[in-house]
């Protein structure tokens, strides 16, 4: 009851803000269908962790929290190949920080590329977000909650894929936790990399849906935090020898399988 109540009055106080300095942004806490703000107006100027100018990563729910790996994105229109603006149909906030950061996270249904139910990540001081209106359809009270088991974990077949037993402190089968230690190699001809391959590939498995594209990369190596439950895509960070970096502060991205050894 506390929580409801403290999100109202922060609700009520940004409003009364805006209708005072007229410049404020007024997201804050608040539910309804949002549009991913420009770099200029994001006030972001580099990449942080999930979100940066013009974009932010999305995430899902492991266990009453956002704790998952990004699953992928949602753009301003011009960033990462979008055509127009994407959005969010927020319903929820999780104010208390997870996911190895300390910002909140905004739970509902990500258009753009996504097409499904995830948790945004936020920053307070930058307004990734910004409101448009009421909720559109399909509904999203709900965030979705996922073992990791969603993703790639034979480990037999591929050894980019963790089975949560092959190897020595690596016990959530699906995704990599110590990320450094689990590196794949850019091959000869390198990768195009796209923010997205769709929430049905994500969460059940389905056919990936490649969209916004964010880089070619020419060599180097990444860093692997999982693999996809086909085995054909791979979320990987770029490391610091891997060349070019993306744009955007963007770090994350989906790498088809095939072009890493």
């Amino acid at each position: 009851m506390f929580a409801r109540t403290r999100v109202g009055l922060w609700a009520a106080l940004l409003a009364l803000l805006g209708l005072i300095g007229g410049a404020t942004p007024a997201y804050a806490f608040s539910t309804g269908y949002f549009a991913i703000a420009s770099s200029g107006a994001s006030g972001v100027s580099a990449g942080h962790t999930g979100y940066g100018p013009g974009w932010v990563a999305l995430t899902f729910d492991t266990g009453g929290q956002p704790h998952g790996p990004i699953v992928g994105y949602l753009f301003h229109d011009g960033v990462g190949q979008a055509v127009g603006n994407d959005h969010m149909d927020v319903y929820s906030y999780y104010t208390a920080g997870a996911a190895s950061v300390n910002t909140p996270f905004a739970g509902g249904y990500a258009y753009g590329h996504f097409n499904g139910c995830a948790w945004s990540y936020l920053d307070m001081n930058a307004y990734e977000l910004y409101p448009e209106g009421a909720h559109h359809n399909p509904p999203c009270t709900t965030p979705p909650n996922h073992t990791t088991r969603i993703f790639c974990y034979d480990h037999a077949a591929d050894r980019l894929c963790n089975d949560g037993t092959s190897v020595s402190d690596e016990p959530e089968a699906g995704v990599w936790k110590n990320i450094t230690s689990h590196q794949a190699t850019v091959k000869a001809g390198g990768c195009d990399v796209v923010g997205n391959i769709g929430s049905a590939a994500i969460y059940s498995g389905g056919a990936a849906a490649p969209a916004n594209f964010i880089g070619h990369v020419n060599s180097g190596t990444v860093y692997v935090r999982y693999v996809s439950k086909r085995d054909d895509w791979v979320m990987g960070n770029l490391a610091t020898n891997a060349s070019p970096q993306f744009p955007a502060g963007i770090q994350w991205g989906f790498f088809p399988r095939g072009c890493l050894s």
